[in-house]
């Protein structure tokens, strides 16, 4: 379409001023098509300078993610050499790691029966102490995990050294009667009943043995009475015989 100055357009409606009415709108329509070309012309300007902006944007951006992907492959085939010698020493740390827990696990498989041995020479009131401790060393099996039969067996060898270093009363039953027993640590254990039994106790091969000596029961009832805060603390005389 030919473009027409608008200063001519207008000089030339001027001129015509006295032109049919038929010019004048045919020139009137002309110049309204000639300002929505050169108003047209100007938004697609416009729209392709913002789309051209939009593009060189994304094209500085592209080109940066270019860069740093460039840097990072760099860096890694820099520190490859170290990457293989940190996953060799994790599998030597691995390999032994392994080792220590298979020894641990043949250590563990043959002290589970010892434990459970000794455990069966344990008083009355230790072995109540222990009692979670036992279940889980006879419910264990050479192939599981040794840490939990582990930590029993050492739990076992602590409560029985706290046992032995001091006096422990415990009521139960001796002879269908019920006493009231002092031990000793785990070295003997005295017993009396509210009558006129008495007696010792001291660790077998299978458990406690018992055996009533009535004879000491009086200097028992004064031990008992120390105790309890009931007397003056003082000398008994009760047996005990060290091996």
């Amino acid at each position: 379409m030919p473009r027409f100055p608008l200063f001519f357009l207008l000089s030339c409606l001027i001129v015509h001023a006295e032109e049919p009415s038929s010019s004048v709108a045919e020139l009137r329509e002309t110049i309204s098509k000639i300002v929505d070309v050169q108003t047209q012309e100007s938004s697609e300007r416009l729209d392709w300078e913002a789309k051209k902006a939009e593009f060189a944007s994304l094209l500085e951006l592209h080109q940066k993610e270019i860069e740093l992907l460039t840097d990072e492959l760099k860096q890694a085939g820099a520190s490859a050499p170290g990457h293989l010698g940190s996953t060799e020493e994790m599998k030597a740390e691995i390999a032994r790691l392994k080792e220590t827990r298979r020894v641990l696990s043949e250590a563990v498989a043959r002290n589970v029966p010892r434990s459970i041995a000794l455990a069966q020479r344990f008083p009355q009131p230790l072995l109540k102490e222990c009692e979670i401790e036992i279940i889980t060393l006879k419910e264990w099996k050479a192939d599981q995990e040794p840490r939990n039969a582990l930590q029993s067996i050492l739990t076992l060898i602590t409560k029985a050294q706290q046992f032995n270093r001091r006096i422990t009363r415990h009521p139960e039953v001796r002879d269908g009667r019920e006493v009231e027993v002092m031990y000793l640590g785990l070295a003997r254990a005295f017993y009396a009943d509210k009558k006129k039994g008495a007696g010792i106790g001291e660790p077998g091969s299978e458990g406690w043995v018992w055996k009533s000596q009535p004879e000491i029961r009086s200097e028992l009832l004064a031990a008992f009475d120390s105790l309890d805060k009931k007397r003056p603390p003082s000398m008994v005389k009760l047996p005990l015989r060290i091996r």
